[in-house]
């Protein structure tokens, strides 16, 4: 099986799925590909689990447009293609998944209010005690441009807000039982390059990213990392109702 032809019609299985389902039959009208190679491919994507076909429409849930987006990654595909199909709220999932898998609990855009107005961090995970706040961002140059910094430079921003308050918000965090926490801010993108670091705050792939877990409470002075005492927990009083 060409590797190539696969790619390309992972990638436009990826993209023609974004909005609802594909045509089977309109495959070969985008792309340059013979039918014996289009159903074995098909079929191989079916029978393990990527796709879903029913009267020659193929569709796609969340989970298996995850899995399309990593193999499509593994066999080559350019980043920001793959990066653009996957809609925001996929790829937040596809970072929470992969802290999950590697022994987090998350939050997905995680809300607080504190210091008079509303904050969001797109991933909140804690393993005890740290707690990474990922922001999620789509571009995949690196962090060189401007705007790329300004994202970073908020996210320190919320990430400092968010320790000051963590004593109030530790129940909703699912961390009340901590006695001190670690926060890290780190930003997240599809790209697969080296790790950069900028106002010592990391931008890692997410392909890098189980590494980067492993690896990181090794070089944890090189980070931007913030203590906190986590005060003991009181459940409120519950109010007796009178009938």
């Amino acid at each position: 099986m060409n590797a190539s032809t696969k790619r390309l019609l992972v990638q436009h299985i990826l993209n023609e799925t974004k909005n609802g389902e594909l045509d089977l039959n309109k495959i070969m009208e985008s792309l340059i590909i013979t039918d014996e190679a289009l159903k074995s491919i098909i079929n191989m994507l079916a029978r393990d689990g990527y796709i879903d076909i029913k009267e020659n429409m193929i569709s796609a849930s969340l989970d298996q447009r995850l899995e399309l987006a990593v193999m499509a990654i593994k066999l080559g595909a350019d980043f920001e293609k793959v990066s653009n199909a996957l809609g925001w709220l996929e790829f937040e999932e596809l970072v929470a998944r992969v802290f999950r898998e590697n022994g987090y609990n998350t939050k997905s855009r995680f809300r607080f209010k504190a210091e008079g107005r509303r904050w969001e961090i797109d991933v909140l995970a804690v393993n005890y005690p740290y707690i990474v706040c990922a922001e999620c961002k789509h571009y995949t140059s690196g962090i060189g441009n401007s705007a790329a910094r300004n994202i970073i430079e908020t996210h320190i921003e919320k990430t400092k807000v968010l320790a000051k308050h963590v004593g109030e918000l530790a129940k909703n965090m699912g961390i009340h039982n901590w006695k001190e926490a670690i926060l890290i801010p780190i930003t997240l993108t599809l790209s697969p390059t080296k790790m950069n670091i900028y106002r010592r705050v990391p931008s890692v792939s997410v392909f890098m990213l189980p590494r980067f877990l492993t690896d990181f409470p090794g070089y944890l002075e090189r980070l931007i990392h913030i203590k906190v005492d986590i005060p003991i927990y009181k459940p409120k009083p519950k109010q007796l109702k009178l009938r």
